[in-house]
C-alpha cells in the first residue's frame, strides 16, 4: 500500500511538472506547438526588403523557401494576413508599386493571382482565404523570362 502511495504521489508530482513546462511554453499544446513552429509573427522581422509586408502578418517558414536575402531573392513566401481577401488583394495592388514592381496581369476571384516585374525578375502574388476572416498570401519570385527573339524577316519572295 506504501509503494502504491508514493508511485501515485511521484506521478501526480510528474504530471504537475510536465504542466508547468507547457505553461512556460505558452501553453502549447502538441496542436498548437506545430502551429507556432512553422509560423512567426513579423511585426520587426522581414527577410526580404523588396516586397511589402503588412505589420502584424505571420510568415509560414516550414513552406517558404527563399534564396538570397533583402532586395534580391528568389523563392516563394508564404504568409499569413489578418485581413480578408479583398483587402490583401488591394493591399498588394497598391503597395507592390511603392518597391518599384510593375503589374503585369491581375486576376480577381476566390484566389486571386497578380503578377509583377522588376528588371530581371518577376512576382507572383496568390491570395486566397485562411480562417474565418483572414487571407494567405503566396509571393513568388523566380528569373523572369527574357521576350522571345523577333523571327528573322524571310528573304522568300
Amino acid at each position: 500500500m506504501a509503494v502504491q502511495a508514493s508511485i501515485r504521489t511521484l506521478s501526480i508530482a510528474l504530471s504537475a511538472v510536465l504542466l508547468a513546462g507547457c505553461s512556460a511554453l505558452g501553453g502549447n499544446t502538441a496542436g498548437s506547438a506545430d502551429k507556432a513552429a512553422t509560423t512567426q509573427a513579423a511585426p520587426n522581422y522581414q527577410p526580404v526588403t523588396d516586397i511589402p509586408i503588412p505589420a502584424g502578418t505571420r510568415i509560414n517558414t516550414e513552406r517558404s523557401v527563399i534564396l538570397g536575402g533583402a532586395d534580391r531573392w528568389y523563392g516563394k513566401m508564404l504568409l499569413v494576413l489578418d485581413r480578408p481577401t479583398t483587402q490583401a488583394y488591394a493591399y498588394y495592388q497598391e503597395q507592390m508599386g511603392a518597391f518599384g514592381w510593375e503589374p503585369v496581369t491581375a486576376i480577381q476571384g476566390k484566389v486571386s493571382t497578380i503578377t509583377f516585374v522588376r528588371s530581371d525578375r518577376a512576382a507572383t502574388v496568390e491570395i486566397g482565404p485562411s480562417g474565418l476572416r483572414g487571407s494567405e498570401v503566396s509571393v513568388t519570385v523566380s528569373p523572369r523570362q527574357p521576350a522571345p527573339a523577333a523571327p528573322a524577316p524571310s528573304t522568300k519572295k
